[in-house]
């Protein structure tokens, strides 16, 4: 996993996290890895992009005149011959 280091941070702003952390019986760690994490998360909006994009590129990658099977009937062809 990787590290970061938040330089620069406001006095106030740390005594607050630090008495937040202690209400909430977690580390001041706890909270800056959470609002990081939210801060990252994609969008709706991106998560919807990202699902075109692949759709788009499923399509590309068929070969024409070629019968194609759909995902959800070799998993459970699989999951049944066992």
């Amino acid at each position: 996993m990787g590290q970061i280091l938040i330089r620069q941070l406001d006095d106030a702003a740390i005594a607050r996290l630090k008495s937040r952390a202690k209400a909430q019986g977690t580390s001041v760690e706890a909270l800056a890895r959470e609002a990081v994490q939210r801060a990252a998360s994609l969008t709706v909006e991106e998560k919807v992009a990202l699902a075109h994009a692949m759709q788009a590129w499923s399509k590309q990658a068929m070969v024409p005149g070629v019968p194609q099977t759909e995902g959800w009937k070799l998993i459970r062809e699989d999951r049944d011959d066992r």
